[in-house]
């Protein structure tokens, strides 16, 4: 059985507020040193790992960004030479989505930039200091809150 936490508004408010500005200044660095956006780096990604496989459409229902996001984020890389889209030749309207050599080599790049990213944070000589919470624990209780808020919506 799963214990939960007695959370208390204002340390949550404080956890919630702390982890935003660091997700903000920590997507404005990768951005400046990768020269794309983090949700363009997520497209990359997962053309990669899905080449000629993907439209605009299903790169955006499986990452959870929206779909004009991903339209403009997929313009931006195919306008800077990252990414392809082909023609099927039955169907027009579906145009798969394939990264170039460039595309590939970015990724990489990235790929290992998040990877430096992580052995750094994991050497950090974490503080318990009783009130805040973990990145995953804070991610969970606002899992908690879209999905009720997504239910009720759905109820209404």
């Amino acid at each position: 059985m799963s214990k939960s936490k007695v959370v208390h508004a204002e340390s949550f408010f404080e956890s919630y507020m702390g982890l935003k500005r660091e997700l903000e200044k920590s997507a404005t660095r990768f951005q400046r040193t990768m020269g794309i956006s983090v949700d363009q780096y997520a497209i990359l990604h997962h053309i990669l790992e899905n080449p000629g496989k993907l439209t605009s459409a299903t790169v955006a229902d499986s990452r959870g960004i929206s779909r004009a996001e991903v339209s403009r984020g997929i313009s931006q890389l195919i306008r800077r030479g990252y990414v392809v889209q082909s023609y099927q030749s039955t169907d027009r309207r579906v145009r798969p989505l394939s990264l170039t050599a460039a595309g590939e080599q970015l990724e990489i790049d990235c790929h290992d930039a998040l990877k430096n990213a992580a052995n750094t944070m994991s050497r950090v000589d974490l503080v318990d200091q009783g009130s805040e919470f973990t990145v995953g624990q804070l991610t969970q209780m606002l899992a908690a809150i879209t999905t009720k808020d997504d239910a009720d919506s759905v109820e209404k």
